[in-house]
């Protein structure tokens, strides 16, 4: 007997809401709530409470009704543009970091590639020298100008 399958609520009243009507119930829900507030961070406080940004919440506390005082939505905006300035480029520093550490995890000025290290911690391996370039030098590039000249084989000597 094949046993009868109950969707929840949840599932029966799937239906995607689009982003205009979170807006608007966010903004209904939003004139409720500002006369109860009795904070001075408004912006933060309507940021957290409705999980939105900075120049969202400005927008939309406007549109509300609410005054703020002469300049303060301009430093807001300052601030809030100079966080994500550094955010980003924190993000890129970050990545080339990440970056520059997973292509030479195994090699130092001393040696080529690490093979491990010695009880003591000194490392042990390929030098740059015996690979016949120079520190962080290309293996494709040309090596006509590198200090570490190219062992010749014995058989063309």
């Amino acid at each position: 007997m094949a046993e009868k399958k109950t969707k929840t609520k949840a599932q029966k009243k799937k239906r995607k809401r689009t982003r205009p009507q979170k807006r608007q119930s966010r903004l209904t829900r939003a004139q409720a709530w500002l006369p109860t507030y009795e904070g001075t961070h408004i912006v933060r406080a309507y940021r957290k409470k409705f999980n939105v940004d900075t120049v969202c919440a400005v927008r939309e506390l406007s549109e509300i009704g609410y005054k703020f005082k002469e300049g303060y939505v301009e430093n807001l905006l300052k601030a809030e543009m100079t966080r994500r300035e550094q955010l980003k480029q924190k993000k890129a520093e970050e990545k080339l970091s990440k970056q520059h550490l997973n292509n030479n995890e195994e090699q130092n000025d001393l040696f080529y590639y690490i093979a491990g290290y010695t009880s003591g911690g000194a490392p042990y391996g390929i030098t740059w020298k015996e690979m016949g370039l120079n520190p962080y030098e290309n293996e494709n590039e040309d090596n006509n100008n590198n200090d570490y000249p190219k062992k010749a084989n014995k058989e063309n000597t």
